[in-house]
């Protein structure tokens, strides 16, 4: 059983679009937004589009990142520093807001990038901001820290206050997470400053609320009493019921830890009131989930119960699953405090049936206490202890992952307190130095009174000195800056090779192999438009042979002709699953059957017909494609072909054989490399450009298993290629 705190947002007021802009008019404001979005263009277009983004952000991630899009279109034709950096800082909350952090860092990056060059820092600090809340969604704390901690030095900067603050805020809240509780009170303290030498009451509200929460976690009970009623007292003032409504509820958790339920129930009951009439969903199922535990805790269960089933009702409707769950197993206990076991059982068999939805641990080890306890006093006691069994196995793994993240914690603050002592260390370097200095110039105006000879000596010497020692710096530092130029150029020149090898290739290929289809596609076409009437039937039939051969051949030459390229640029998705291998390998030959029955070549296959692979179905089925097709082409009219697959405790091993010309052992080695590859007619003088074979090696390696090749010159080949087992 468990409260539930609330958290006002700490947002830029620049970012914040308001709860009842989002639930009440949302149509309107969107068709109002693409009015303007359609009358105008450059950055007012963009800020439309990522309003309308914005408005999307807890309802539809993807309709977000749709309209977000737009606004990086609009960017791109108007080419300004200032429409990529709003639309960049747009992509970036709109995968935030769909979870996708990875990607919102990237586009944050380039968000901050652009702002920079156009030298608007306030909103650099904004994408700081931003940025930080993904590192720290990806728990790369220290990387958030420094993010946050830049931005605040850039608001401190160019005297933004009221920003400067909630940064400040918002790097006490990190410190908050990670149980960091001293620094994350200095921080906010610091917050507290800037708005009290500000006048900037809303955040000083917040900041209140926030050193509440800190003394509350504490167990410091009068002290969060006293800063919530601060914090009450500016809301109050400001008539801010949405503030109102988050202190009286947090107002209500301490007086209830403090066991006064009766002003409990009067803040929790005021945080309620307040809820309904700003239609804060959420909000009124916190207060319900609230006063229920409240209830319990005082034996009034029958009203605890009605008003969690209350809350279960609103968590329902916004579709929190975790929450409605958790007070199901509230009502459980609830109902075995009044001993029926009956309806405590039916509670919690409702989470039993939504267990695979659970992200929580701790919800689900409260479910097997409550198993185990309903057992228990059923008097089945080998059930019960089963449950219970369980319940400390899921409280070991708990116990676990909060070992895991204090270290994490643990660690991150250590990074951050190093960064900081590095700091304070370079700083207190500056000073010794500056005290040097002025040690140095009070110890030269003595020289200067004893002796100008002797000073304007010295000075020469020392300048003479300091001339000589910088300027063999300088010529190490030229030394190293070749040499680091020397490597690149070296390492570049590689690069170029290999790349003009493959140029190479690509261009024989297309000179080449594309050439003589297209010459034997043109000629017998252009003879059949020129002399169809002249020609006897059997000599039509056999130019259209002809053309049909040349038409696949190109097609077969295109085809592997892409397939390469979209693998070198990674253009290609791997998609791994279990699959049958007899049925793909089955379809492959049965394609190409027509080929093999023109040159009456016996196909044959001897594999298991339930052996099952873990591969990517459709790469697979271009390997096999390729290996039986130069299996047809490399064996003469009446030959075989044979296709196995073997088993052992790791892969399964597939091999196609054929009774064909075979391979020279000097040129097997060359058969699956793009600089030295090469290409052979085949028995009935089938061409073929030799990307073939590179494209099984691609396949068979991007699906984590090998190929590789035997054979014997006029003595057939044998294909082998390797995939993991299912």
């Amino acid at each position: 059983m468990k409260r539930t705190i609330k958290y006002l947002p700490i947002l830029f007021s620049a970012l914040w679009i308001s709860a009842s802009a989002q639930v009440n008019s949302r149509n309107a404001v969107i068709d109002s937004l693409t009015t303007i979005a359609n009358s105008n263009k450059g950055i007012i277009r963009v800020t439309a589009y990522d309003k309308i983004s914005r408005l999307y952000w807890q309802t539809n991630p993807d309709s977000s990142i749709y309209y977000a899009s737009l606004a990086l279109s609009e960017a791109e034709k108007d080419k300004s520093d200032a429409c990529y950096g709003e639309a960049y800082n747009s992509l970036g909350n709109a995968y935030s807001s769909k979870g996708e952090f990875e990607q919102s860092i990237e586009f944050y990056t380039k968000s901050m990038e652009h702002r920079e060059r156009s030298n608007d820092m306030l909103k650099v600090s904004y994408s700081l901001s931003n940025l930080s809340f993904s590192l720290q969604n990806l728990k790369r704390y220290s990387e958030a820290m420094d993010a946050l901690k830049r931005a605040a030095s850039i608001c401190n900067s160019i005297g933004n206050a009221q920003d400067e603050a909630l940064i400040n805020q918002q790097i006490a809240s990190l410190y908050k997470n990670l149980q960091d509780l001293n620094r994350a009170l200095e921080y906010a303290l610091k917050a507290v400053n800037i708005n009290l030498s500000n006048n900037i009451t809303t955040g000083l509200a917040n900041n209140y609320n926030f050193i509440g929460l800190l003394h509350k976690d504490l167990k410091n009970f009068d002290l969060a009493e006293e800063y919530f009623l601060k914090s009450l007292k500016i809301w109050q003032q400001e008539k801010n019921e949405e503030g109102l409504s988050n202190t009286y509820n947090n107002l209500g958790i301490v007086y209830d830890e403090k066991k006064d339920a009766q002003k409990a129930l009067e803040y929790y009951s005021k945080s309620l009131e307040l809820s309904k009439k700003l239609g804060d969903l959420k909000g009124i199922a916190v207060a319900y989930n609230n006063i229920g535990f409240l209830s319990i805790r005082i034996n009034q269960i029958d009203a605890g119960i009605d008003s969690y089933l209350k809350s279960i009702k609103i968590s329902h409707d916004l579709n929190d699953i975790e929450s409605y769950l958790n007070t199901y197993n509230n009502i459980a206990i609830a109902y075995l405090k009044k001993n029926n076991i009956e309806k405590s059982e039916e509670y919690v068999n409702l989470v039993l049936k939504e267990f695979d939805k659970v992200n929580d641990l701790a919800i689900i080890q409260e479910t097997y206490k409550i198993l185990s306890d309903i057992n228990s006093k059923k008097g089945n006691f080998k059930k019960a202890f089963e449950y219970k069994t369980i319940e400390l196995a899921y409280n070991d793994t708990l116990y676990t992952q909060q070992q895991t993240s204090n270290i994490i914690e643990m660690q991150t603050r250590f990074e951050t307190e190093a960064k900081e002592r590095e700091i304070q260390i370079l700083k207190k370097d500056n000073d010794i130095k500056q005290l040097e200095f002025e040690r140095q110039r009070f110890f030269q105006r003595i020289l200067i009174i004893i002796s100008i000879l002797f000073l304007i000596i010295l000075v020469g010497g020392a300048m003479s000195f300091r001339y000589i020692r910088r300027s063999n710096k300088l010529l190490e530092q030229k030394n190293i800056e070749f040499e680091n130029a020397n490597i690149k150029l070296i390492e570049s020149e590689k690069n170029l090779r290999e790349l003009n090898a493959t140029k190479d290739k690509l261009f024989s290929i297309i000179a080449h192999d594309l050439k003589n289809p297209f010459n034997a596609l043109m000629g017998f076409s252009d003879l059949l438009d020129k002399n169809y009437n002249f020609l006897s039937e059997e000599e039509r039939k056999e130019y259209i042979g002809v053309v049909s051969d040349s038409t696949q051949n190109l097609y077969k030459l295109l085809d592997n002709l892409l397939q390469w390229t979209r693998t070198q640029t990674g253009a290609i998705t791997y998609i791994s699953e279990n699959f049958k291998l007899y049925p793909l390998i089955k379809q492959e030959v049965d394609i190409l059957s027509p080929n093999a029955d023109k040159k009456k070549i016996n196909i044959n296959l001897k594999l298991d017909e339930n052996q099952i692979v873990y591969a990517d179905k459709n790469s697979i089925a271009t390997v096999v494609r390729n290996l039986v097709s130069n299996a047809i082409k490399f064996t003469s009219n009446g030959g075989w072909i044979e296709i196995d697959a073997k088993q052992n405790s790791k892969f399964v091993e597939i091999s196609v054989s054929d009774s064909g010309i075979g391979i020279k052992g000097d040129d097997i080695d060359k058969i699956f490399m793009l600089d030295s590859s090469f290409t052979t007619k085949g028995t009935a003088n089938e061409s073929g450009t030799g990307l073939g074979l590179l494209l099984c090696k691609e396949f068979v390696e991007k699906n984590n298993g090998k190929i590789w090749a035997e054979s014997k010159k006029g003595k057939g080949s044998t294909f082998y290629f390797t995939l993991p087992l299912a």
